[in-house]
């Protein structure tokens, strides 16, 4: 593969209170994406805090002491732009996508949001129902219900292992003081990185951002990442779903880790798309699940493999036999063609990923926070032009030999059903 990416090489700025800035302008780019990154998630709160990393993501875009909720909404409308958020286990990201010559008017929104939320009380109770409401929906899909339940149960003794979205309980009992404490704690400039990409004004920008997300008093600086141990499980949630959900999960690798090329190869072979070996023999093949896939979680310090199947509940011993199967084979026996198919498939969801200004943004924005650095598109397609099928496979082998765990949810069969593949699945 000869395509190539043009090169993604930042200017780089860290104002006086310690708020990191990307500028990426991209020639002759008329939209611009602006966003802001912040190492704030679920990782970062306490067992009574449980969702709160969410539940504020929520609650900046109700309205600020110069905006209100419609007037964000109207602006940002006028603007031709869309403005979002998400909240993940490490960081929580608000971005928004507008015409170029609006990017600093989109900035503005977003520190107005995170600066001057109201976090009025009224709105959090209405919030609070529709959170409440989200959190519902999710207990009424199997393959979150799976999820969750096998985070808690790998790593019991991390917050890397709670629910994003919090619980009934937790979510139910935060207020307003909860926030802004978390805010102050966790919202502070040397834990936000802003990026701009595409068409906009430098300077103008630069002084946005100075005036506001860099006033923000300081704090303690990036949080130190703990090491959570994973522990093999068998967690079974019974629930009553058209089908049962299923994931296997094993140790993976943290972000930044030599591996990561090779896991990514490995894992398009074993579930990462249509030609995988776990979609051919268990979807193509034999007809037993309808979705069946894998895929790879890097965090700081800790991640995670897993293999996820839905099917229907008569079939579970078919199943897990498969997987195991499957498995075994993988790392007895990666073909030179399997390799090559796969690395090309990495490659080109690479530069595919590549080509417009919001995911370039969105690739030196994670970049910075996680990594304080920067892995260009062609440093990235080198590695992989170095990789190895050696490399794969002995990674198969120690990825697919280590001690794993399950988590079932829907009608799930008694505990001695499980126990025959407790010594393969969670020896």
């Amino acid at each position: 593969m000869n395509a190539q990416i043009s090169g993604l090489n930042p200017e780089r700025i860290v104002l006086p209170g310690g708020l990191r800035v990307l500028f990426l302008p991209i020639a002759d780019a008329r939209s611009a994406t602006v966003g802001v990154w912040v190492a704030a998630g679920s990782r970062h709160e306490s067992e009574n805090e449980r969702g709160v990393s969410h539940f504020i993501e929520h609650m900046l875009f109700k309205g600020t002491a110069r905006r209100s909720a419609r007037d964000i909404s109207e602006e940002m409308d006028l603007l031709g732009g869309g403005l979002n958020a998400f909240t993940a286990r490490e960081n929580t990201h608000y971005y928004a996508h507008t015409l170029a010559e609006n990017a600093e008017k989109a900035m503005d929104i977003l520190c107005d949001m995170l600066t001057a939320p109201r976090l009025d009380a009224g709105d959090i109770v209405l919030e609070r129902g529709v959170i409440l409401d989200e959190i519902a929906m999710y207990e009424d899909c199997g393959d979150e219900v799976a999820a969750d339940a096998m985070f808690a149960a790998v790593w019991p003794s991390s917050q890397m292992g709670s629910p994003i979205c919090g619980t009934p309980e937790t979510v139910s009992s935060l207020c307003r003081e909860d926030m802004v404490d978390y805010m102050r704690r966790h919202y502070t400039p040397e834990r936000m990185v802003a990026v701009v990409a595409g068409g906009f004004d430098r300077n103008a920008m630069l002084e946005l951002l100075s005036a506001t997300l860099d006033a923000i008093p300081r704090g303690k600086g990036m949080p130190v990442a703990d090491v959570p141990e994973f522990v093999p499980a068998v967690v079974l949630t019974k629930k009553e779903f058209e089908q049962t959900s299923l994931i296997v999960a094993m140790p993976g690798y943290p972000r930044g880790d030599s591996r990561r090329y090779a896991m990514s190869v490995l894992n398009y072979i074993t579930g990462g798309g249509a030609s995988s070996r776990l979609f051919q023999r268990l979807r193509e093949e034999l007809g037993l699940a309808y979705s069946v896939y894998s895929s790879n979680y890097p965090g700081i310090e800790a991640g995670i493999f897993t293999i996820s199947a839905s099917f229907s509940a008569d079939r579970q011993e078919q199943v897990l036999h498969e997987i195991d199967a499957v498995l075994d084979d993988i790392t007895r026996n990666i073909t030179g063609d399997e390799f090559e198919r796969a690395r090309a498939q990495v490659k080109a969801s690479i530069i595919i990923g590549m080509e417009t200004v919001s995911s370039k943004a969105g690739h030196i924005g994670q970049m910075e926070l996680f990594e304080q650095r920067q892995r260009e598109p062609s440093e990235i397609l080198a590695a992989l032009d170095a990789l190895t099928l050696s490399e794969v496979n002995a990674l198969a082998n120690e990825l697919f030999n280590a001690p794993r765990a399950v988590s079932v949810a829907g009608d799930i069969k008694s505990q001695e059903f499980y126990a025959p593949f407790c010594h393969t699945l969670c020896d």
